[in-house]
């Protein structure tokens, strides 16, 4: 005989999502505003209609929500670009870093960034949380295209990594905007392919 399934925890856990996403999305706010050296958790509680406790119950630091509300509020990169083709490989990630300095997470993430001398814990907690799992991604698609043959493995390096993102990033600092289509194939063609000499396919 089957057991009554218990639903009242359904609607609390919705509610604590709910809750979640409104401290996140606070947090972003607070940074975009304040910058980081002036947000604390009580404004951003206050903000997000949250109790202080519940804050730090979840996150412990301030450290801690600002990687969780930027983890979040960026595109899920998680998964590999697998196309069979290196340059379809990069396109599709470069697509992805610039679907990452759109709107306020571009400007939460420069602000951050901005913070490395003052604030050099966060800095380097975004980088090890966010940056990295992001750079090994692109590293990961190099790797693949030597093993294709589409490379050579002498141009498995972070150097097309950093062009990529130097690239990216004065593109925002210059124009407030991430780059369009357009702009990331130019990117591609004319400076990312051509350190990949040995690209065969």
């Amino acid at each position: 005989m089957g057991g009554v399934t218990d639903t009242s925890a359904r609607p609390k856990r919705r509610g604590r999502e709910v809750l979640f996403q409104a401290v996140r999305q606070a947090m972003l706010d607070e940074l975009a505003e304040r910058g980081y050296g002036e947000v604390s958790i009580e404004g951003v509680a206050a903000r997000a209609g949250a109790a202080k406790t519940s804050v730090y119950r979840h996150w412990g630091t301030k450290e801690d929500l600002v990687v969780d509300a930027l983890r979040h509020a960026l595109p899920v990169l998680d998964q590999p670009a697998d196309t069979g083709h290196v340059r379809e490989d990069l396109l599709v990630l470069l697509r992805r870093m610039s679907a990452s300095l759109d709107g306020l997470t571009g400007q939460v993430l420069l602000t951050v960034a901005g913070e490395r001398r003052r604030h050099p814990e966060i800095a380097e907690a975004v980088v090890d949380e966010i940056v990295r799992p992001r750079r090994r991604l692109f590293l990961a698609a190099l790797e693949r295209a030597a093993e294709r043959g589409q490379i050579s493995g002498a141009a498995v390096t972070s150097l097309p990594i950093e062009v990529a993102s130097g690239l990216m990033l004065q593109h925002y600092l210059h124009t407030g905007t991430p780059p369009g289509e357009e702009r990331i194939q130019e990117f591609l063609d004319q400076a990312i392919m051509p350190l990949l000499t040995h690209d065969r396919a």
